[in-house]
């Protein structure tokens, strides 16, 4: 098919391929208008008693600490896996979540390789309103507080307790929105793609009604030229 023959079909459908790209781009401002996201990534550090995050040696990469770090995130995700990327430092918003949580031991691998070398838990929520996101930071954080004081309830003394330090830096939320060169680069591609299903629609319309013309011409055509016997070819008329 020529570019003469595209033009053509778009001259004798054009409503079809303005309603196509219409739409994509009504879709488009409607996505633009979403108004992004907010998200958190919030550092949960496990060091030893009377450790700080900044003493050497504080324990941050003692197995048992981190084991002990793992365990209390099993529980705040009630035994449910947490999912691995293929990259540690990549944002839960990334993965193409509107709203939820993840928590999970800060992952130093790829998602073919876990490894798990700090006893650190990070606790990213995402949502669609600073509010929530805030609130279901708040929830998560005292519910792993919880879970490490029931944890070592048997420990009497509570100096010899591991302790938990929340990174006040990393309690803030962000605000993510698309930029203007991408939003611009989605205009064109949204406009791009409701072309090109116009232009298939329009095809496969404009097809279709050449081949009902064909054959409604087809049948007239039969109908005009059938044979019709001559007045002594009927059978039992004599000339």
């Amino acid at each position: 098919m020529t570019l003469r023959d595209v033009l053509g079909v778009i001259r004798r459908r054009w409503y079809v391929f303005a309603i196509a790209v219409v739409s994509a781009c009504l879709l488009a401002v409607l996505f633009a208008r979403d108004g992004g996201t907010y998200s958190t990534r919030t550092v949960v550090s496990f060091t030893l008693p009377a450790a700080s995050t900044l003493t050497p040696d504080n324990g941050t990469n003692n197995e048992s600490i981190i084991a002990f770090a793992g365990t209390v995130a099993a529980q705040v995700n009630q035994g449910r896996p947490t999912p691995q990327y293929s990259r540690g430092d990549a944002p839960y918003y990334g993965a193409g979540v509107r709203q939820g949580a993840l928590v999970g031991l800060q992952q130093e691998g790829t998602q073919w390789g876990a490894s798990h070398g700090s006893a650190i838990i990070e606790v990213q929520v995402v949502g669609r309103t600073e509010r929530w996101v805030a609130d279901e930071q708040a929830r998560i954080l005292a519910e792993i507080q919880t879970v490490v004081a029931t944890e070592q309830s048997v420990v009497a003394d509570a100096d010899q307790r591991i302790r938990v330090h929340v990174e006040p830096l990393t309690m803030r939320i962000e605000h993510v929105t698309a930029t203007r060169s991408s939003q611009i680069l989605a205009y064109l591609a949204m406009a791009a793609a409701g072309a090109l299903i116009g232009w298939g629609v329009a095809l496969v319309l404009d097809r279709s009604k050449i081949r009902r013309r064909g054959h409604a011409r087809g049948r007239e055509h039969a109908r005009t030229h059938a044979w019709t016997p001559a007045p002594g070819e009927i059978k039992g008329e004599t000339a």
